[in-house]
C-alpha cells in the first residue's frame, strides 16, 4: 500500500470457520511457530479454528501482495511499552513497513483488518455466563458507567469494554498484558486512546461485538456512543 495507502479506509474481511475448507497445501503452508501454537490446543475444535482463521490471514494478506499465501513470512516489533519481542505481528523483510494488519476470531467467526497504518481489530461471541467480575480488571470510568446499568445492559457492556480495549492495544502493539484497563473506552470521545490508538465499534454478525481501532482519531467517533 503506496501513494496514499495511509489514508484510505482499512479492509476489514469477515469469515465463518465452519465454511472455510483447509486442504494439506494450506496447512504446509503455516510457519512452524503457527504449527506449533495450533498443536498446543486440547480440543480439535479449538485447533481447527486457530488454522482457519491463520490460513485465512494469509489469504487476504496474498490479495494484497500479489503473492502465494505460504510465501508471507511474518516478525514481531518491538512493544513500546517494555522493549520486548511480543510486539505488533508484522510482514518480515521488505514488506515490514506495510500493509499493517491485524487478526481476530472467537466462536466461529474470524475478522481481519487491513490497513495502510497500524490497524487493531477485535471480536467476541457474546458469553452466555456472567461477566461482571471483569469489572476489577477495566478503568474505573469504564466501570461505573458498566455497573449503573441494568442486565442484560451491563452484560454488553463488559463486552463491549472487552473488544475496544484489546483492539485499542493491537492497534498500538503492546498486547493486553499491559493494562486493558489504563484508559477508557466506554462513553465518550477518549484523545490520544491507548498509546495514541482510538476505537470505535465495528458492525459484527448477529450474536458478536466487534471494535476497531487507528492511530489518532477514528471518524465514526471514537470510543462513543452508548456505554
Amino acid at each position: 500500500m503506496t501513494g496514499g495507502a495511509a489514508d484510505r479506509a482499512p479492509a476489514v474481511s469477515w469469515f465463518d470457520v465452519r465454511e472455510v475448507t483447509l486442504g494439506p497445501a494450506d496447512l504446509a503452508g503455516l510457519d512452524p511457530r503457527e504449527r506449533a501454537r495450533a498443536a498446543a490446543f486440547t480440543f480439535p475444535a479449538d485447533r481447527r479454528a486457530y488454522q482457519a482463521a491463520h490460513v485465512l490471514l494469509r489469504r487476504v494478506l496474498a490479495s494484497h501482495l500479489g503473492t502465494g499465501p505460504a510465501g508471507i513470512a511474518f516478525a514481531r516489533q518491538r512493544c513500546p511499552a517494555c522493549g520486548g519481542p511480543s510486539g505488533r505481528p508484522v510482514l518480515a523483510g521488505p514488506a515490514g513497513g506495510g500493509p499493517f494488519f491485524s487478526l481476530a476470531h472467537s466462536g466461529d467467526m474470524v475478522a481481519i483488518a487491513v490497513a495502510g497504518r497500524p490497524v487493531g481489530i477485535d471480536v467476541e461471541q457474546d458469553a452466555t455466563r456472567c461477566v461482571c467480575a471483569l469489572a476489577g480488571v477495566m478503568h474505573p470510568g469504564d466501570a461505573a458507567l458498566a455497573g449503573a446499568l441494568p442486565e442484560p445492559r451491563r452484560h454488553a457492556a463488559v463486552i463491549r469494554w472487552w473488544v475496544r480495549a484489546e483492539a485499542a492495544l493491537k492497534c498500538a502493539g503492546t498486547g493486553i498484558t499491559h493494562g486493558m484497563g489504563a484508559f477508557p473506552v466506554l462513553g465518550g470521545p477518549v484523545p490520544g486512546g491507548a498509546w495514541g490508538c482510538s476505537v470505535a465499534a465495528l458492525p459484527a454478525p448477529r450474536g458478536y461485538q466487534a471494535a476497531l481501532a487507528l492511530p489518532g482519531v477514528v471518524s465514526q467517533g471514537t470510543g462513543g456512543g452508548e456505554p
